[in-house]
């Protein structure tokens, strides 16, 4: 059925149109459709055919990525500190973060994110 179909509604027996609805599981993804009265509201007794399952937004911007870079397969990148990584005041347990000035929890002193000192303890 087409959305917009004129059909009469077997609820309040108007000739209406008929208005898809998506079904939607727990997590809100649609895994249906159904065709409802645009005026009452009650689910008209056509049957509605299941979507196919379509690859999701991220799916299709990594799969569009991948053929821009001439199908090599893109890897998700992340910038969570190591241990090899340098004893930066970014990554320092009293580095206090402020948008105007960023200071130094032991000092009080101003500091800039990729400062260091003998100090540090890295951050949980």
């Amino acid at each position: 059925m087409n959305n917009g179909k004129k059909v009469l509604c077997p609820h309040c027996g108007e000739r209406t149109l008929a208005r898809e609805k998506k079904i939607l599981d727990d997590n809100f993804t649609p895994v249906g459709v159904k065709f409802v009265c645009v005026f009452c509201g009650g689910e008209l007794e056509i049957p509605a055919a299941a979507p196919a399952s379509a690859p999701s937004k991220q799916e299709q911007a990594s799969e569009r990525l991948s053929r821009l870079l001439g199908g090599e397969k893109v890897t998700k990148v992340g910038f969570a500190p190591e241990a090899d990584d340098g004893h930066f005041c970014l990554h320092c347990r009293h580095f206090v973060k402020h948008p105007f000035i960023n200071r130094c929890g032991l000092t009080m002193k101003e500091v800039q994110a990729i400062d260091g000192c003998e100090k540090f303890e890295a951050a949980e």
